[in-house]
């Protein structure tokens, strides 16, 4: 069975993560038990699209991050490993290694970091 997640619920999860009242492996708990399998981050905007049965529910745009035209893995990698900075200050230090995009699906437990060049870090979820 399908859970279709409702925007309320999504809103409700995403504003405990980032007042930090919630870890990043109870953020995807939550989001797990309203039915969000994988959600994917637009790294220069901050706009997040959820996804889970069967729709999706995006978020609004909240930065504008310039993204480095220069893929710098090591940067990438010690700020991926850095998973307990606050949201904005994360997307700030990816953005800066040359990230566009990630995805988290939270089923497979795995996050997928696109880079300017076409370059990829696949990294088990931490949690």
């Amino acid at each position: 069975m399908s859970i279709k997640p409702t925007v309320k619920a999504l809103h409700e999860i995403i504003e405990r993560r980032s007042t930090g009242k919630t870890s990043f492996a109870e953020f995807l708990e939550e989001l797990a038990a309203i039915g969000i399998i994988q959600y994917d981050i637009d790294v220069a905007t901050g706009q997040a699209t959820y996804k889970g049965g069967g729709s999706e529910l995006k978020t609004e745009p909240q930065v504008n991050f310039v993204i480095s035209n220069q893929f710098n893995r090591n940067k990438a990698l010690g700020t991926i490993a850095n998973i307990t900075l606050p949201f904005l200050d994360f997307l700030k230090e990816i953005a800066n290694a040359g990230i566009i995009t990630y995805t988290v699906n939270i089923t497979e437990k795995k996050a997928i970091y696109m880079g300017v060049n076409g370059d990829q870090i696949v990294e088990p979820l931490r949690i």
